[in-house]
């Protein structure tokens, strides 16, 4: 009995060393569904991108176009690269905490095991001998009898006890083997995925640089200007993220905002394409600003005239071809207050006119929106 009592303490102990809360890595698994979701975007990116190029390759257009789309191909597939290349990485550093607590597991098992045998070969023994009957019996008295059938009973709970964690340890066993070799086919898929994406993206340079020595002199002349003007503007928009950066004034503006005045005045929407809209006025109206927010920079564009950056939040809205303007850079300004006069200048017609230019960008390049669904129906 002492024996049977002494095994059933290691056991406790045993447990006690051994069994960790084994958690399912439920933030590992929302770190890579996150990542997943990126490198799907990116995925969907890249074939719209690669129809781009299908078709233009059908088509008799221009051949820097050809060229550019291949480009945007060539970007795009790189960042969906890097970002299976993260998702590799996450999916790997997870099998790996699979597989070690597989090894915890199995071996903490294979000791309670080991510890049951044991139990058993006691508990046999015991009852072939008759020895809890003997050890009843030979109680001092009806007290001592009491606390030895007491001591018998916590034995038998002890049993049950461990046999019950085995069985546990051998299912939660089971299901990280399961998950281990889930693991292990996702990662044989994203190493293809990677190895035919980087074939692919050799095969995008080869390509691009032969549509790029078809080109005229004259046409690599204009491609070449037309990125440094991209960079430029790139390099630009870069500035104003950095003007942004934890600004909360006029932060309810969204992609969603409706019913706003038109920047000017009296004034009338001549023609609009995308984030951007020419709008015409009379001589000195007045330009004011779409939506509370903060002005982070004044400048002048090459005809010299005014042009203001106002913050909404991550918004910017860009005025210009202004005649004057009355606010300063860092001013607060309210919805609709006066931010200066409209320019005069030769219109898209080749007349003069009173006219400006308006747009508006966000923070993050990929937020588009469409500058019209701004304004009030008219």
């Amino acid at each position: 009995m002492r024996a049977t009592l002494y095994t059933l303490a290691r056991f406790v102990l045993i447990v006690v060393l051994t069994t960790t809360p084994l958690l399912l890595s439920a933030q590992s698994q929302q770190k890579i569904d996150e990542q997943r979701k990126r490198v799907e975007q990116y995925r969907k990116d890249l074939e719209s991108a690669k129809s781009e190029v299908s078709t233009l390759k059908k088509e008799k257009g221009s051949a820097s176009r050809k060229v550019e789309a291949l480009k945007k191909q060539m970007n795009l597939r790189n960042n969906y690269i890097a970002e299976t290349e993260e998702e590799r990485s996450l999916v790997e550093a997870d099998m790996n905490n699979v597989s070690n607590r597989c090894d915890s597991l199995r071996q903490e098992l294979e000791r309670n095991l080991k510890l049951y045998a044991e139990v058993v070969r006691i508990a046999h023994r015991n009852y072939t001998q008759n020895n809890f009957t003997s050890y009843i019996f030979s109680a001092e008295n009806a007290s001592d009898m009491a606390r030895r059938i007491g001591q018998i009973e916590h034995v038998g709970e002890k049993y049950r006890a461990l046999a019950d964690s085995i069985k546990s340890q051998e299912v939660r066993l089971q299901l990280e083997r399961d998950k281990l070799t889930a693991r292990r086919n996702e990662l044989d898929s994203i190493t293809r995925t990677l190895e035919d994406e980087r074939k692919a993206l050799a095969a995008d340079k080869e390509e691009a640089q032969r549509s790029y020595n078809r080109l005229s002199d004259q046409e690599k002349r204009a491609l070449n200007n037309q990125r440094k003007q991209q960079q430029r503007l790139d390099n630009a928009l870069a500035e104003l993220r950095k003007l942004t950066e934890g600004n909360t004034t006029g932060a309810s503006f969204s992609d969603k905002t409706k019913n706003l005045s038109l920047p000017v005045v009296d004034g009338t929407l001549v023609k609009s394409q995308g984030n951007m809209a020419m709008i015409s006025g009379k001589r000195g109206a007045t330009v004011r600003s779409i939506y509370e927010g903060k002005v982070i920079r004044l400048a002048k564009d090459n005809t010299n005239h005014h042009m203001v950056f106002i913050a909404h939040g991550q918004y910017i809205s860009v005025y210009t071809h202004l005649g004057s303007v009355s606010v300063k850079e860092n001013q607060t300004v309210k919805r609709d207050q006066k931010i200066g006069t409209i320019g005069i200048g030769i219109d898209h017609n080749g007349s003069e006119s009173a006219y400006m230019q308006f747009m508006i960008n966000h923070a993050e390049p990929t937020k588009k929106m469409n500058v019209v669904d701004c304004f009030k129906k008219r």
